[in-house]
């Protein structure tokens, strides 16, 4: 399957939610909501270090 750049360059406004699901479900993957949290807790993780050595 070749991509053209109109593919590439696709907003997720122009996509409708059926075919945004259908992409979704085509490729497999399913993270569930933990990259969001691991990456919350390693935000605070770098703000605290930011204050607790800079005082």
């Amino acid at each position: 399957m070749k991509i053209s750049d109109q593919d590439l360059t696709r907003q997720d406004e122009d996509i409708s939610s059926s075919e945004f699901g259908a992409e979704e479900t085509k490729d497999m993957h399913d993270f569930g909501n933990w990259p969001e949290v691991a990456g919350l807790v390693f935000t605070l993780f770098a703000i605290w270090l930011t204050f607790a050595f800079t005082g």
